[in-house]
């Protein structure tokens, strides 16, 4: 009985472990408004990186692409998107925040001043892996 439940026990843990990642790095991504994110890297500790190109219509930014910096622990993910790539600067800070479920991530997000941080915008996104 002890070797069964502790057999149980392994598959539940080995299950678990495997689905803690379930962000995959590299992957590609856009959302409802057509806007792209590519992951490029992501560290054991789930810090990964890439680019996010905006095409949201009524937003700054448009169509070049700018640095994009997040986390991810099991299915739940942050980001964060700072609008300044050294050609365009947007003084402004976008975070998002959700939760992936196989190829969708579902997000809300808030857009605020940077540097400074008051916020002056905020909505959800739906992304899908491409």
């Amino acid at each position: 009985m002890y070797r069964f439940v502790a057999a149980l026990l392994l598959v539940v843990t080995a299950t678990v472990s495997a689905s803690a990642q379930s962000l995959p790095v590299p992957s590609y991504w856009t959302n409802q408004r057509g806007s792209e994110m590519k992951l490029y890297n992501i560290d054991p500790q789930g810090n990964f990186d890439g680019i996010y190109i905006n095409h949201a219509a009524g937003y700054s930014c448009q169509n070049m692409p700018y640095a994009l910096a997040g986390h991810a622990s099991g299915a739940n993910v942050v980001f964060a998107v700072v609008w300044n790539n050294g050609i365009q600067n947007c003084n402004s800070k976008t975070v998002w925040r959700g939760r992936v479920t196989g190829k969708t991530i579902v997000t809300t997000w808030v857009l605020s001043t940077y540097p400074g941080g008051a916020p002056i915008g905020k909505g959800s996104d739906t992304f899908q892996e491409q």
